[in-house]
């Protein structure tokens, strides 16, 4: 009976498979950003509430744990 050859090596993983959480919370943020733009500029100027204020917070700091996270793994993936 002849031996198998060797398995392939996996293929290298993606950035974008090894970082999805991080582009998720990047596209999250983003869309945040923009929702809250939309909601603070309804009426013309811009006027802020409670409501508005929260979600710019929040999507804010989705941009940057998301931004975070897929600036680390490249860092990462060049050493």
């Amino acid at each position: 009976m002849p031996s198998s050859p060797a398995p392939a090596p996996p293929p290298k993983s993606g950035l974008l498979r090894r970082e999805a959480l991080g582009f998720w919370f990047l596209g999250l943020g983003t869309l945040g950003l923009v929702r809250a733009w939309m909601r603070a500029t309804r009426h013309g100027g811009f006027e802020t509430d409670t409501v508005s204020l929260l979600w710019l917070a929040g999507s804010a700091v989705l941009v940057v744990i998301g931004a975070a996270r897929i600036w680390r793994a490249l860092r990462n993936a060049h050493r």
